[in-house]
């Protein structure tokens, strides 16, 4: 009898997990990712949200979420500009807006504004001041001497609270600044000297596996940006999610803490300092 009551509590279990869970689609909702800084243009690029379904997406299949033939603005408080889309294919993905109207200037405040069907978003941000790096050094490992890692000592100001965020980019093909793994800093955890270490970033098209070093022969160009205590919390959210996002017992089903009203995502200013760095032999 308990047999039986064991097959039967056995098959039940079975059968509930092969239960097929339906899924409601949920309405898709603006995506936002765009920056200011220093020196350079704005660059915006639009998506919605990519709905959750059984069946896998291609990457070329992800195209139909872009947004083109929106209406993208910039304020700096004394003129607006309409920003323009553009296929860019060095960039992921490959369309943008922008602009050669405007250049991002130290100090001031940007207002972004986007229409497009039903969506009506607006974000603000302004651009700190840029902060340089000293003493860089690139160290190879000392378990495999061909691949690197970037040292590298942050000129902060000891008298204010200050965040930082590195991007990388190894390929000249690529116009997209990777986001550096653990490359987003508070000054409040920084050591004596201000160190930081500089890790390569995730390629999620090419090589989908995570991997913090640098190649031998890499031609590494550092992008170090000065950021607000928005752009902190963004990027300090997107690394611990990218981190917890692999282990079960964590959960990262929630948005990124982004500054668009009516969307989701960011808008942010960049105090931008780029350098070039050579990782081995060419």
């Amino acid at each position: 009898m308990h047999r039986l009551s064991f097959l039967l509590l056995a098959v039940s279990l079975l059968l509930s997990s092969c239960y097929r869970t339906e899924i409601e689609e949920a309405a898709p909702q603006l995506v936002v990712e765009g920056w200011i800084e220093n020196g350079r243009a704005p660059v915006v690029q639009l998506t919605t949200t990519v709905p959750i379904t059984t069946s896998k997406h291609s990457v070329d299949s992800l195209d139909r979420y872009v947004l083109k033939w929106a209406r993208v603005t910039v304020s700096d408080g004394t003129k607006e500009v309409i920003l323009t889309g553009v296929y860019n294919r060095r960039y992921t993905p490959p369309y943008l807006y922008t602009t050669g109207d405007m250049l991002g200037e130290t100090g001031r405040t940007y207002t972004l504004k986007v229409d497009y069907a039903q969506f009506h978003a607006q974000a603000e941000t302004a651009i700190p001041a840029a902060v340089g790096l000293s003493g860089i050094q690139v160290r190879p490992l000392e378990e495999d001497s061909r691949r690197y890692t970037i040292k590298a000592s942050v000129q902060d100001d000891p008298q204010t609270e200050d965040y930082y965020k590195v991007f990388v980019r190894t390929s000249e093909k690529d116009m997209t600044m990777r986001s550096a793994y653990f490359g987003v800093f508070s000054d409040r955890t920084f050591n004596a000297g201000n160190t930081i270490t500089i890790n390569n970033g995730r390629n999620n098209l090419l090589h989908p596996a995570p991997d913090i070093y640098f190649s031998e022969g890499d031609r590494v160009l550092v992008k170090f940006c000065h950021v607000d205590s928005t752009g902190y919390r963004y990027w300090k959210a997107f690394e611990d999610y990218n981190a917890e996002g692999r282990n079960p017992l964590f959960n990262t089903m929630q948005n990124l803490p982004g500054n668009v009203r009516g969307g989701l995502g960011c808008w942010l200013g960049y105090g931008a300092a780029y350098y070039v760095v050579q990782a081995g032999r060419k």
